[in-house]
């Protein structure tokens, strides 16, 4: 036997029971992602483009030290209903073309935040404040 006396229904395996008492979707609440979050994820999403790197640290608007190809770039993000704006700073590895640094930089920014948050990104800014790069003695590994 199952447990049960014959005639009862146990509620997990009655579908109308689990549906009575259902919330509509409109009235359960909303998730909302913290600018923050979107942050971390925009600023390790620049790590994963070639070429591309976090800016060198910067004191009174001079680059100070080597860019970072390692450690997540500076980002700041606003998040309002779900839509988001995100303002990098990076360097770019010399001679490579910074318009296209910036585009794929852009476009893994946008792929990358809508796939882990489900924010859309609908503006990325972002500032080459460096050029040089130094070459990785291992590459890198996606």
């Amino acid at each position: 036997m199952n447990g049960t006396t014959s005639g009862e229904s146990r509620p997990d395996t009655n579908p109308t029971a689990r549906t009575k008492h259902r919330v509509p979707a409109e009235e359960r609440g909303r998730l909302t992602v913290d600018d923050r979050v979107v942050e971390k994820v925009a600023g390790y999403a620049v790590t994963t483009v070639t070429d591309a790197a976090a800016a060198p640290r910067r004191v009174l608007g001079v680059n100070f030290g080597k860019a970072r190809p390692d450690d997540a770039a500076s980002v700041q993000a606003q998040v309002q209903d779900g839509v988001a704006s995100v303002h990098a700073v990076i360097a770019v590895r010399w001679p490579r073309s910074v318009q296209k640094v910036a585009d794929d930089v852009r476009e893994r920014i946008r792929s990358d935040v809508g796939a882990i948050t489900g924010v859309r990104v609908d503006h990325v800014d972002l500032e080459v404040v460096s050029m040089s790069l130094r070459e990785s003695a291992e590459p890198r590994v996606l």
